[in-house]
C-alpha cells in the first residue's frame, strides 16, 4: 500500500477538486489540468533525479528520463508568454524535440535495465528499434517541412504499422520493465511497480488504438490522464525517495 501521507494527499485533492468544480466548472476544469499536468511534471523531473543518485548510473540517464517532463515545462512556459513563437519552423522543431524525447527517455530506462542485469541481446535490439524510431521521425518532420508529399505514402505500407507497433511496445515496456527491476532488486513496495505498470500500459493502448482502429478513446480520458500522471509520478517519486534514504544509509553505515 502506499504511504498514509500519499493517501491522505489524494483525499484532499479529490475534495478540493469535488469542491471547486460546481463553481466554476470550465474554469476549474482547465486550472486543475495544467494543476495536476504540472504536479506530475515536477514529481517525474526530481523523482528521477532522485533515482540516478541514489542508483549511481550516469547522469545521461537521468537527463534522458526527464527530458519529456523538461520539455513540456518550457513548452507551457513559453506558451504562456508574448515571446511565444508561430513560424512553421519553431513549431516543426518543437514538435520534433518533443517526439524525440520519448525514445531517449526509454533508450535511458532500457539502460537501467541493462545495468541492473546483465547485457542481453535483447536490449540491443530495443536501442536498435529506438533508434530507427528517432531517426524517423527527424525524416519525416524534414520532409513535412520541405514538402515532400511521398513520404506519407509510407505510413500505408504493410509494414509500417507493425514496425510501429512493436518500437510503441518497446518503448512504452522499457519504462515498465524499469520500474519493476528496481523494486524487485531494491525490495521497495510492490504497489509502485503495478501503477507504473498500469500506467504504462495504458499510455501503449492510447498509442495503439488510433493506428488500428480499435476501442474507445472518449473525452473523459483526455481529462482524466493529468490525474494518472500525477499518481505515476508519485509512483516515480516514492522510488526516488526510497534510493536516496537508502543510499544515505550505505554512506552513514560505512562512515
Amino acid at each position: 500500500m502506499p504511504p498514509r501521507s500519499y493517501l491522505i494527499t489524494a483525499a484532499v485533492l479529490v475534495a478540493l477538486v469535488a469542491i471547486s468544480l460546481p463553481l466554476t466548472m470550465g474554469f476549474a476544469i482547465i486550472a486543475w489540468y495544467w494543476l495536476f499536468a504540472a504536479a506530475a511534471c515536477v514529481l517525474i523531473v526530481v523523482g528521477v533525479v532522485r533515482i540516478v543518485h541514489g542508483l549511481g548510473v550516469p547522469a545521461w540517464i537521468g537527463i534522458a528520463l526527464a527530458s519529456p517532463g523538461l520539455l513540456w515545462a518550457a513548452n507551457s512556459l513559453l506558451n504562456m508568454t508574448s515571446y511565444r513563437p508561430t513560424s512553421l519552423g519553431w513549431i516543426m522543431l518543437s514538435s520534433t524535440a518533443t517526439s524525440l524525447a520519448y525514445p531517449a527517455a526509454a533508450a535511458g530506462a532500457l539502460r537501467l535495465m541493462e545495468i541492473l542485469s546483465r547485457p542481453h541481446l535483447a536490449f540491443r535490439i530495443g536501442y536498435g528499434l529506438l533508434a530507427i524510431f528517432a531517426l524517423f521521425t527527424v525524416f519525416s518532420s524534414t520532409a513535412y517541412f520541405m514538402g515532400w508529399s511521398f513520404t506519407k505514402y509510407l505510413l500505408n505500407l504493410a509494414f509500417a504499422r507493425p514496425f510501429y507497433a512493436a518500437m510503441m511496445l518497446v518503448e512504452y515496456s522499457s519504462f515498465i520493465g524499469a520500474a519493476v527491476m528496481i523494486t524487485l532488486r531494491r525490495d521497495m513496495e510492490r504497489w509502485i511497480a503495478v501503477v507504473i505498470g498500469l500506467i504504462g500500459v495504458y499510455m501503449l493502448y492510447q498509442a495503439l488504438w488510433p493506428m488500428f482502429e480499435v476501442g474507445l478513446y472518449g473525452g473523459m480520458m483526455f481529462w482524466l490522464q493529468p490525474v494518472l500522471f500525477v499518481v505515476g509520478g508519485a509512483a516515480v517519486w516514492r522510488i526516488g525517495s526510497l534510493l536516496h534514504a537508502q543510499a544515505a544509509s550505505q554512506r552513514y553505515a560505512l562512515s
